[in-house]
Protein backbone atom coordinates (compact mmCIF):
# COMPACT_ATOMS: atom_id res chain seq x y z
CA UNK A 1 0.00 0.00 0.00
CA UNK A 2 1.41 3.19 -1.12
CA UNK A 3 -1.18 6.25 0.56
CA UNK A 4 -0.20 7.49 4.31
CA UNK A 5 -1.83 4.60 6.25
CA UNK A 6 0.73 2.92 7.93
CA UNK A 7 -0.86 -0.97 8.00
CA UNK A 8 -4.32 -1.77 6.41
CA UNK A 9 -6.99 -1.96 8.83
CA UNK A 10 -7.75 -5.56 10.96
CA UNK A 11 -9.19 -7.92 7.98
CA UNK A 12 -7.83 -6.25 5.15
CA UNK A 13 -6.45 -7.65 2.39
CA UNK A 14 -2.35 -6.65 2.73
CA UNK A 15 -1.91 -6.72 -1.09
CA UNK A 16 -3.45 -5.99 -5.12
CA UNK A 17 -6.70 -8.54 -5.26
CA UNK A 18 -8.10 -9.63 -8.53
CA UNK A 19 -11.48 -8.85 -7.45
CA UNK A 20 -13.64 -6.94 -4.60
CA UNK A 21 -17.03 -9.30 -4.23
CA UNK A 22 -19.98 -6.85 -3.54
CA UNK A 23 -23.32 -7.71 -2.41
CA UNK A 24 -26.48 -6.98 -0.39
CA UNK A 25 -26.73 -8.20 2.98
CA UNK A 26 -29.85 -10.14 4.60
CA UNK A 27 -30.51 -11.90 7.90
CA UNK A 28 -32.20 -14.98 8.91
CA UNK A 29 -35.75 -14.52 10.48
CA UNK A 30 -34.31 -16.07 13.63
CA UNK A 31 -30.85 -16.99 15.39
CA UNK A 32 -31.91 -21.04 14.53
CA UNK A 33 -32.31 -20.47 10.65
CA UNK A 34 -28.92 -22.57 9.30
CA UNK A 35 -27.72 -22.20 6.52
CA UNK A 36 -28.55 -18.50 6.95
CA UNK A 37 -28.92 -16.13 3.77
CA UNK A 38 -25.42 -15.54 2.97
CA UNK A 39 -23.99 -19.34 2.64
CA UNK A 40 -24.56 -19.41 -0.87
CA UNK A 41 -22.49 -15.50 -1.42
CA UNK A 42 -19.73 -17.53 0.39
CA UNK A 43 -19.61 -20.64 -1.82
CA UNK A 44 -19.81 -18.43 -5.05
CA UNK A 45 -17.27 -16.60 -3.78
CA UNK A 46 -14.66 -19.52 -2.91
CA UNK A 47 -15.53 -20.68 -6.16
CA UNK A 48 -14.98 -17.27 -8.14
CA UNK A 49 -11.62 -16.71 -6.17
CA UNK A 50 -10.60 -20.57 -6.88
CA UNK A 51 -11.59 -20.35 -10.96
CA UNK A 52 -9.25 -16.64 -10.91
CA UNK A 53 -6.48 -18.70 -8.68
CA UNK A 54 -6.64 -20.98 -11.88
CA UNK A 55 -6.81 -18.46 -14.76
CA UNK A 56 -4.06 -16.43 -13.36
CA UNK A 57 -0.29 -15.62 -14.39
CA UNK A 58 0.19 -12.83 -11.74
CA UNK A 59 -1.01 -15.00 -8.99
CA UNK A 60 2.62 -14.56 -6.93
CA UNK A 61 1.60 -11.06 -6.67
CA UNK A 62 -2.36 -10.61 -6.20
CA UNK A 63 -4.61 -12.23 -4.15
CA UNK A 64 -7.32 -13.91 -5.66
CA UNK A 65 -10.26 -11.82 -4.32
CA UNK A 66 -11.89 -10.61 -1.59
CA UNK A 67 -15.46 -10.36 0.27
CA UNK A 68 -16.49 -8.75 3.42
CA UNK A 69 -16.66 -12.46 4.94
CA UNK A 70 -13.31 -11.80 5.27
CA UNK A 71 -13.29 -9.39 7.81
CA UNK A 72 -12.01 -9.99 11.15
CA UNK A 73 -15.03 -9.76 13.90
CA UNK A 74 -15.27 -6.24 15.58
CA UNK A 75 -13.15 -4.32 13.09
CA UNK A 76 -13.75 -0.91 11.71
CA UNK A 77 -16.00 -2.15 8.76
CA UNK A 78 -16.12 1.10 6.86
CA UNK A 79 -12.30 1.53 7.23
CA UNK A 80 -11.31 -2.33 6.53
CA UNK A 81 -13.91 -1.77 3.13
CA UNK A 82 -12.63 1.31 2.07
CA UNK A 83 -8.53 -0.17 2.64
CA UNK A 84 -10.35 -3.45 0.38
CA UNK A 85 -11.67 -1.33 -2.73
CA UNK A 86 -8.67 0.52 -2.91
CA UNK A 87 -6.58 -2.48 -3.75
CA UNK A 88 -9.08 -3.92 -6.50
CA UNK A 89 -8.91 -3.94 -10.11
CA UNK A 90 -12.56 -5.25 -10.74
CA UNK A 91 -15.64 -4.90 -8.75
CA UNK A 92 -18.25 -7.70 -9.20
CA UNK A 93 -21.34 -6.45 -7.96
CA UNK A 94 -24.25 -8.81 -6.97
CA UNK A 95 -27.02 -7.62 -9.00
CA UNK A 96 -30.64 -8.37 -7.37
CA UNK A 97 -33.81 -6.25 -6.13
CA UNK A 98 -32.25 -5.86 -2.69
CA UNK A 99 -28.88 -4.89 -4.74
CA UNK A 100 -30.39 -1.53 -5.74
CA UNK A 101 -32.16 -0.69 -2.92
CA UNK A 102 -29.19 -1.50 -0.61
CA UNK A 103 -27.50 2.05 0.44
CA UNK A 104 -24.09 -0.02 1.77
CA UNK A 105 -23.87 -2.01 -1.23
CA UNK A 106 -24.04 1.25 -3.00
CA UNK A 107 -21.77 2.60 -1.56
CA UNK A 108 -19.10 -0.02 -2.24
CA UNK A 109 -19.68 0.81 -5.55
CA UNK A 110 -19.23 4.69 -5.25
CA UNK A 111 -15.89 4.30 -3.17
CA UNK A 112 -14.94 1.69 -6.19
CA UNK A 113 -15.71 4.18 -8.64
CA UNK A 114 -14.00 6.74 -7.40
CA UNK A 115 -10.74 5.16 -8.29
CA UNK A 116 -11.97 5.36 -12.55
CA UNK A 117 -12.65 9.00 -12.73
CA UNK A 118 -9.07 9.45 -14.67
CA UNK A 119 -10.11 6.44 -17.33
CA UNK A 120 -12.50 6.88 -19.77
CA UNK A 121 -16.39 5.80 -19.49
CA UNK A 122 -15.47 2.64 -21.66
CA UNK A 123 -12.42 1.94 -20.04
CA UNK A 124 -13.84 2.20 -16.78
CA UNK A 125 -16.67 0.07 -17.32
CA UNK A 126 -14.40 -2.97 -18.13
CA UNK A 127 -13.37 -2.97 -14.67
CA UNK A 128 -16.91 -2.95 -13.30
CA UNK A 129 -18.41 -6.74 -13.74
CA UNK A 130 -21.58 -7.43 -12.35
CA UNK A 131 -23.20 -10.78 -11.69
CA UNK A 132 -27.29 -11.52 -12.04
CA UNK A 133 -27.63 -12.94 -8.33
CA UNK A 134 -31.30 -12.88 -8.54
CA UNK A 135 -33.48 -11.66 -11.67
CA UNK A 136 -34.01 -8.66 -11.67
CA UNK A 137 -37.96 -6.59 -12.62
CA UNK A 138 -38.18 -5.59 -16.28
CA UNK A 139 -34.68 -7.38 -16.78
CA UNK A 140 -35.20 -6.17 -20.35
CA UNK A 141 -34.86 -2.39 -19.40
CA UNK A 142 -32.54 -2.58 -17.07
CA UNK A 143 -28.50 -2.26 -18.16
CA UNK A 144 -27.24 -3.72 -15.40
CA UNK A 145 -28.68 -7.37 -16.50
CA UNK A 146 -27.66 -7.15 -20.10
CA UNK A 147 -24.06 -6.19 -19.33
CA UNK A 148 -24.35 -9.49 -16.95
CA UNK A 149 -26.18 -11.45 -20.06
CA UNK A 150 -23.58 -9.83 -22.12
CA UNK A 151 -20.66 -12.14 -20.68
CA UNK A 152 -22.38 -15.58 -21.30
CA UNK A 153 -22.12 -16.38 -25.20
CA UNK A 154 -24.26 -19.90 -24.91
CA UNK A 155 -27.78 -19.10 -25.64
CA UNK A 156 -28.91 -21.99 -23.45
CA UNK A 157 -26.99 -21.03 -20.71
CA UNK A 158 -27.90 -17.33 -21.59
CA UNK A 159 -31.73 -18.19 -20.76
CA UNK A 160 -30.97 -20.37 -17.75
CA UNK A 161 -28.87 -17.71 -16.64
CA UNK A 162 -31.55 -14.83 -17.22
CA UNK A 163 -34.39 -16.71 -15.92
CA UNK A 164 -32.94 -18.14 -12.75
CA UNK A 165 -30.35 -15.90 -11.83
CA UNK A 166 -26.51 -17.49 -10.64
CA UNK A 167 -27.60 -18.04 -6.96
CA UNK A 168 -30.16 -20.81 -8.26
CA UNK A 169 -27.59 -22.07 -10.88
CA UNK A 170 -25.39 -22.35 -7.85
CA UNK A 171 -27.32 -24.22 -5.78
CA UNK A 172 -29.09 -26.63 -7.80
CA UNK A 173 -26.89 -29.53 -9.56
CA UNK A 174 -29.18 -29.64 -12.48
CA UNK A 175 -27.04 -26.40 -13.71
CA UNK A 176 -23.95 -27.87 -12.36
CA UNK A 177 -22.35 -27.49 -15.73
CA UNK A 178 -23.78 -23.97 -16.45
CA UNK A 179 -22.84 -22.44 -13.44
CA UNK A 180 -19.15 -24.09 -13.88
CA UNK A 181 -19.02 -22.42 -17.70
CA UNK A 182 -20.37 -19.06 -16.71
CA UNK A 183 -17.88 -19.22 -13.54
CA UNK A 184 -15.29 -19.89 -15.64
CA UNK A 185 -16.55 -16.67 -18.13
CA UNK A 186 -16.59 -14.62 -15.33
CA UNK A 187 -13.20 -15.46 -14.04
CA UNK A 188 -11.52 -14.82 -17.39
CA UNK A 189 -13.17 -11.06 -17.83
CA UNK A 190 -11.74 -10.35 -14.13
CA UNK A 191 -8.46 -11.97 -15.30
CA UNK A 192 -8.20 -10.14 -18.25
CA UNK A 193 -9.09 -6.82 -17.03
CA UNK A 194 -6.49 -7.10 -14.09
CA UNK A 195 -3.68 -8.17 -16.61
CA UNK A 196 -4.31 -6.19 -19.09
CA UNK A 197 -5.40 -2.73 -17.77
CA UNK A 198 -4.67 -2.77 -14.40
CA UNK A 199 -5.68 0.17 -12.02
CA UNK A 200 -2.91 2.45 -11.13
CA UNK A 201 -2.59 2.49 -7.30
CA UNK A 202 -4.94 4.69 -5.91
CA UNK A 203 -7.40 5.17 -2.23
CA UNK A 204 -10.92 4.54 -2.83
CA UNK A 205 -12.95 7.32 -1.37
CA UNK A 206 -14.19 6.46 1.97
CA UNK A 207 -16.86 3.88 1.89
CA UNK A 208 -20.26 6.13 3.05
CA UNK A 209 -24.32 4.68 3.23
CA UNK A 210 -26.36 7.44 1.86
CA UNK A 211 -29.81 6.41 2.41
CA UNK A 212 -31.64 5.19 -1.11
CA UNK A 213 -34.93 7.04 -1.13
CA UNK A 214 -37.30 3.95 -1.60
CA UNK A 215 -40.35 4.73 0.64
CA UNK A 216 -38.68 2.50 3.58
CA UNK A 217 -39.68 4.81 6.47
CA UNK A 218 -37.66 6.80 8.85
CA UNK A 219 -34.43 6.00 9.57
CA UNK A 220 -33.46 3.61 12.67
CA UNK A 221 -32.27 5.61 15.62
CA UNK A 222 -29.29 3.86 17.80
CA UNK A 223 -28.51 5.59 21.24
CA UNK A 224 -26.22 3.99 24.18
CA UNK A 225 -27.59 4.55 28.04
CA UNK A 226 -23.73 4.62 29.86
CA UNK A 227 -21.38 6.84 31.60
CA UNK A 228 -18.91 6.76 29.10
CA UNK A 229 -17.95 8.68 26.12
CA UNK A 230 -17.59 6.27 22.95
CA UNK A 231 -18.51 3.00 24.98
CA UNK A 232 -16.73 0.27 24.24
CA UNK A 233 -17.23 -2.41 26.71
CA UNK A 234 -15.22 -5.27 24.59
CA UNK A 235 -12.49 -2.80 23.61
CA UNK A 236 -9.77 -5.75 23.34
CA UNK A 237 -11.78 -7.32 20.52
CA UNK A 238 -13.92 -4.20 19.02
CA UNK A 239 -12.41 -1.52 17.31
CA UNK A 240 -16.30 0.57 17.23
CA UNK A 241 -18.17 1.61 19.81
CA UNK A 242 -20.72 -0.38 20.43
CA UNK A 243 -23.74 2.05 19.28
CA UNK A 244 -21.43 2.59 15.87
CA UNK A 245 -20.84 -1.04 15.49
CA UNK A 246 -25.16 -1.44 15.41
CA UNK A 247 -25.06 1.38 13.14
CA UNK A 248 -23.22 -0.61 10.68
CA UNK A 249 -24.61 -3.47 10.91
CA UNK A 250 -28.11 -1.91 10.08
CA UNK A 251 -26.46 -0.26 7.01
CA UNK A 252 -25.22 -3.50 5.57
CA UNK A 253 -29.02 -4.49 6.08
CA UNK A 254 -30.24 -1.60 4.36
CA UNK A 255 -31.62 0.31 6.88
CA UNK A 256 -30.30 4.21 7.03
CA UNK A 257 -29.32 4.80 11.03
CA UNK A 258 -28.72 7.44 12.77
CA UNK A 259 -26.72 7.54 15.90
CA UNK A 260 -27.48 10.05 18.41
CA UNK A 261 -27.61 10.56 22.70
CA UNK A 262 -30.22 9.79 24.35
CA UNK A 263 -32.06 13.15 25.04
CA UNK A 264 -31.91 13.47 20.98
CA UNK A 265 -33.19 9.39 20.88
CA UNK A 266 -36.11 10.46 23.05
CA UNK A 267 -37.20 12.86 20.77
CA UNK A 268 -37.02 10.54 17.85
CA UNK A 269 -38.20 7.48 19.45
CA UNK A 270 -41.84 8.80 18.88
CA UNK A 271 -41.47 8.34 14.99
CA UNK A 272 -38.70 6.09 14.53
CA UNK A 273 -37.80 2.98 15.05
CA UNK A 274 -35.32 2.67 18.04
CA UNK A 275 -32.68 0.59 19.90
CA UNK A 276 -31.44 1.29 23.32
CA UNK A 277 -27.85 0.12 24.51
CA UNK A 278 -27.79 -0.69 27.84
CA UNK A 279 -24.68 -0.27 30.30
CA UNK A 280 -25.60 -3.01 32.71
CA UNK A 281 -23.26 -1.18 35.36
CA UNK A 282 -26.40 1.69 34.96
CA UNK A 283 -28.41 -0.25 37.70
CA UNK A 284 -31.79 -1.43 37.15
CA UNK A 285 -33.43 1.92 38.66
CA UNK A 286 -31.79 4.07 37.27
CA UNK A 287 -32.37 2.05 33.54
CA UNK A 288 -35.94 2.47 34.33
CA UNK A 289 -35.84 5.95 35.05
CA UNK A 290 -33.64 6.86 32.43
CA UNK A 291 -36.16 4.75 29.27
CA UNK A 292 -39.38 5.89 31.55
CA UNK A 293 -41.96 7.04 29.22
CA UNK A 294 -40.37 5.67 25.63
CA UNK A 295 -42.38 4.16 23.17
CA UNK A 296 -43.03 0.53 23.35
CA UNK A 297 -41.74 -0.50 20.03
CA UNK A 298 -37.99 0.54 21.70
CA UNK A 299 -35.67 -1.97 21.64
CA UNK A 300 -33.80 -2.56 24.35
CA UNK A 301 -30.13 -4.81 24.90
CA UNK A 302 -27.98 -4.83 28.25
CA UNK A 303 -24.57 -5.70 27.27
CA UNK A 304 -22.82 -6.89 30.29
CA UNK A 305 -19.45 -7.47 29.40
CA UNK A 306 -18.30 -7.09 32.63
CA UNK A 307 -20.37 -9.52 34.85
CA UNK A 308 -19.81 -12.68 34.61
CA UNK A 309 -22.28 -16.07 34.45
CA UNK A 310 -24.51 -16.70 37.12
CA UNK A 311 -24.93 -12.76 38.16
CA UNK A 312 -28.06 -11.87 38.74
CA UNK A 313 -27.70 -8.26 37.60
CA UNK A 314 -28.03 -7.88 33.92
CA UNK A 315 -30.94 -10.08 34.10
CA UNK A 316 -32.34 -8.13 36.81
CA UNK A 317 -32.46 -5.18 34.51
CA UNK A 318 -33.31 -7.08 31.44
CA UNK A 319 -36.97 -8.32 33.49
CA UNK A 320 -37.43 -4.41 34.80
CA UNK A 321 -37.51 -3.23 31.04
CA UNK A 322 -39.85 -6.06 30.18
CA UNK A 323 -42.54 -5.56 33.17
CA UNK A 324 -42.43 -1.84 31.96
CA UNK A 325 -43.39 -3.30 28.45
CA UNK A 326 -40.77 -3.23 26.47
CA UNK A 327 -39.68 -6.07 24.13
CA UNK A 328 -37.79 -8.89 25.78
CA UNK A 329 -34.06 -9.19 24.80
CA UNK A 330 -31.18 -11.36 27.08
CA UNK A 331 -28.23 -9.60 28.05
CA UNK A 332 -25.05 -10.07 26.20
CA UNK A 333 -22.18 -10.93 28.10
CA UNK A 334 -19.76 -12.57 25.34
CA UNK A 335 -18.84 -10.56 22.23
CA UNK A 336 -19.61 -13.50 20.53
CA UNK A 337 -23.63 -13.09 21.45
CA UNK A 338 -23.73 -9.24 21.25
CA UNK A 339 -22.40 -9.69 17.48
CA UNK A 340 -24.88 -12.65 17.00
CA UNK A 341 -27.54 -10.57 18.39
CA UNK A 342 -26.67 -7.05 16.86
CA UNK A 343 -28.98 -7.84 13.15
CA UNK A 344 -31.54 -9.74 15.00
CA UNK A 345 -31.61 -6.48 17.31
CA UNK A 346 -32.15 -4.04 14.75
CA UNK A 347 -34.64 -6.03 12.24
CA UNK A 348 -37.16 -6.63 15.76
CA UNK A 349 -36.57 -2.92 16.64
CA UNK A 350 -38.46 -1.95 12.45
CA UNK A 351 -40.80 -5.33 13.25
CA UNK A 352 -41.59 -4.02 16.97
CA UNK A 353 -41.83 -0.55 15.37
CA UNK A 354 -44.01 -1.50 12.01
CA UNK A 355 -46.19 -3.50 14.52
CA UNK A 356 -46.93 -0.80 17.14
CA UNK A 357 -45.66 2.53 15.68
CA UNK A 358 -47.86 5.89 14.90
CA UNK A 359 -50.89 4.84 12.18
CA UNK A 360 -51.93 8.81 11.74
CA UNK A 361 -52.31 9.85 7.94
CA UNK A 362 -49.91 12.48 6.53
CA UNK A 363 -51.30 15.95 6.99
CA UNK A 364 -52.91 17.35 3.96
CA UNK A 365 -56.24 16.41 2.59
CA UNK A 366 -57.40 12.91 2.75
CA UNK A 367 -58.64 10.87 -0.68
CA UNK A 368 -61.69 8.83 -0.24
CA UNK A 369 -62.50 5.63 -0.91
CA UNK A 370 -63.81 4.47 -4.21
CA UNK A 371 -67.42 4.02 -4.27
CA UNK A 372 -69.62 1.76 -7.42
CA UNK A 373 -72.86 2.90 -5.51
CA UNK A 374 -74.80 5.65 -6.99
CA UNK A 375 -74.21 8.90 -5.91
CA UNK A 376 -76.62 10.00 -3.79
CA UNK A 377 -76.91 14.16 -2.42
CA UNK A 378 -77.13 13.46 0.78
CA UNK A 379 -73.57 11.98 0.33
CA UNK A 380 -72.34 15.11 -0.02
CA UNK A 381 -70.88 17.27 3.02
CA UNK A 382 -71.43 21.25 3.06
CA UNK A 383 -69.47 22.74 0.24
CA UNK A 384 -69.40 20.08 -1.56
CA UNK A 385 -71.16 19.85 -5.38
CA UNK A 386 -72.83 17.20 -6.76
CA UNK A 387 -71.25 14.94 -9.30
CA UNK A 388 -67.77 14.89 -6.46
CA UNK A 389 -67.26 11.80 -4.28
CA UNK A 390 -68.30 11.25 -1.13
CA UNK A 391 -65.66 13.16 1.55
CA UNK A 392 -65.47 10.59 4.61
CA UNK A 393 -64.05 11.14 7.59
CA UNK A 394 -60.84 9.56 8.80
CA UNK A 395 -60.76 7.97 12.38
CA UNK A 396 -56.80 9.03 13.54
CA UNK A 397 -57.24 7.20 16.42
CA UNK A 398 -58.31 3.99 14.58
CA UNK A 399 -55.78 1.63 15.20
CA UNK A 400 -53.83 2.99 18.19
CA UNK A 401 -56.71 2.73 21.02
CA UNK A 402 -56.98 -1.34 19.29
CA UNK A 403 -53.35 -2.30 19.63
Amino acid sequence: MTWSDPAPARGAPRRETYFFLSYAHSVPLSAGVRPDTDYWVNRFFNDLAAAVRHAATRSGDLDAGFFDGQVSPGADLRQTLTDALSLAHVFVPLHSPNYLRNAWALGERESFRSRLTRLAPTQAERHLVPVLWLPLPSRGDRPETTRALDLVRDADDRADYADNGLRALCKLSAYHRQYRRILAALAERIVTVTETQPLTRSRAAMLSSHPVTDGGGPALVITALTDHVGWRPYAGQHELAVADYVAATAERLGLPTRVVDLAVARALAPESPTVVLVDAATGADAVRAALDGLPRWVVPLVIAAEHERGESAPESIAGTLQDAGFPRVLPARAIDEFERCAPLLVTEARKQFLRHGPVDPPAGPATPKPSLRPYRPSDSPPGSGPGLPPVRPFDTTRGKDER
